[in-house]
């Protein structure tokens, strides 16, 4: 309340003209001013510290997220499927065979992709925009995903933005990027198809 009566006696001298200010009003309007930053710096350092403790939760809920069963599993059942497009620009046909062989529900989740590992492939995940109003057939589609396969058994998922419109400029980009290890046998079967 008091920034706000600083502020209105600042403008009234701005309109007026202050230069007739006696010392004693001239101290007391230095020291409401200093008093008026202070307050200032401390609700920035509030707000500082609620930003920071509101993107430590987000991060930890972010990693919660399994984005390879949401891509692959949930986005399939809502009417919209994933199409997979392979790097030579050719679509994976049939979508039940591919998501029965890369067994999305047995990759597990590692917090870091290792170092050594060798890239063998990569594809693109798209997926038909949202029906819009007086539409019948959505004609365009988003590159939701990007997914690499790695030759030692290692997948990683880098969400992008037909999934993450806007939500980039909050959360950062690292969460979200997963990392999976997959089974032998799943690895094998993306490694063959990126081919």
């Amino acid at each position: 309340m008091k920034i706000w009566k600083i502020a209105g006696v600042l403008s009234f001298c701005m309109l007026a003209g202050c230069g007739n200010l006696s010392a004693a009003d001239e101290q007391q309007l230095k020291d409401g001013l200093q008093d008026a930053s202070q307050q200032l710096g401390s609700a920035v350092e509030q707000a500082g510290e609620a930003w920071d403790k509101a993107q430590a939760e987000i991060e930890a809920e972010m990693a919660k997220i399994n984005w390879a069963e949401k891509i692959f599993l949930e986005e399939n059942s809502d009417g919209k499927p994933v199409r997979v497009v392979k790097n030579d620009g050719t679509t994976v046909e049939d979508m039940d065979a591919f998501l029965e062989a890369i067994q999305v529900s047995d990759w597990t989740k590692v917090d870091a992709l290792p170092a050594d590992v060798t890239e063998s492939g990569t594809f693109a995940l798209r997926q038909n925009a949202t029906i819009k109003l007086g539409e019948t057939v959505s004609n365009t589609d988003y590159k939701i995903a990007q997914m690499t396969v790695y030759k030692e058994g290692y997948v990683t998922l880098e969400i992008l933005d037909g999934m993450t419109k806007y939500l980039d400029i909050l959360i950062p980009k690292e969460n979200f990027v997963a990392v999976y290890q997959v089974p032998e046998d799943v690895a094998a079967y993306l490694q063959d198809c990126a081919a």
